[in-house]
């Protein structure tokens, strides 16, 4: 098997910080690889309004891959989860795309940063997990990161129920997990699972020598290749990791 992700997070379509030439210019390297599939981790809006979401809907339709979408805390904002909905469905999918299965979560509170799943979406989670054939690599996205990420500050946005959501991952053998919104890339293994934060691809809320940046993971013969791409940048490959 062999199947190619770009991992995409953090737009923020109308804020001040937004910077259309670096969303431009990482949709042209996507579309360039040819990949499998664009994960885009939420927040591709600032505020909720319907005018972001209009701006992110033509944005996202111009990958030319199959791109699958969760919300992030800053789409929810302002009831933005209606338009959310209205433009690109439901927060919560199951995705068969062959040997890979995508399940997506959403993680968001409407109005809060901080994000919770709370036990139903955990079991909703567990159930579509345990769908999955046994052969099949499996893909969870959520917005709120798993993980602590270091060099961003106090942690007041992270997952609630974090230890929740990772035992069911790990439980129901999830290969890989993609998060955003911290803004910072990140990679972790824990037991079997690899989780990656992404960084903002398109903003100027970047810490200190980060650039904007997205991740581009190779999956082959049971083999992970990550590569953190900078947008019209340089490529590092941060992990090789056999699963």
């Amino acid at each position: 098997m062999e199947f190619l992700i770009a991992h995409v997070s953090d737009l923020h379509i109308g804020s001040a910080e937004f910077i259309p030439d670096k969303l431009e210019t990482c949709i042209d390297e996507v579309n360039s690889l040819s990949p499998d599939l664009v994960a885009l981790t939420g927040d591709l809006t600032s505020s909720g309004f319907e005018k972001e979401y209009k701006k992110a809907k033509e944005y996202v339709d111009t990958f030319k891959a199959k791109t699958i979408v969760i919300p992030g805390n800053h789409d929810t904002r302002s009831t933005g989860y209606t338009y959310y909905e209205e433009y690109f469905g439901e927060g919560n999918q199951f995705a068969d795309l062959g040997n890979v299965t995508v399940v997506s979560v959403d993680s968001t509170l409407p109005d809060n940063d901080e994000g919770y799943l709370g036990r139903e979406r955990v079991l909703w989670l567990g159930e579509n997990l345990r769908k999955v054939e046994e052969k099949d690599f499996r893909v969870v996205l959520v917005h709120h990161h798993l993980i602590p990420v270091p060099g961003t500050g106090m942690e007041r946005n992270e997952l609630i129920d974090a230890g929740d959501v990772l035992s069911a991952l790990i439980g129901n053998k999830v290969n890989l997990a993609l998060c955003g919104h911290r803004h910072v890339p990140y990679t972790w293994k824990l037991e079997n699972l690899m989780v990656i934060t992404s960084g903002t691809a398109c903003t100027g809320y970047v810490r200190a020598r980060i650039q904007q940046a997205y991740f581009i993971i190779n999956i082959k013969d049971k083999s992970m290749k990550i590569t953190l791409k900078e947008v019209g940048g340089k490529e590092t490959v941060v992990r090789n990791i056999k699963y």
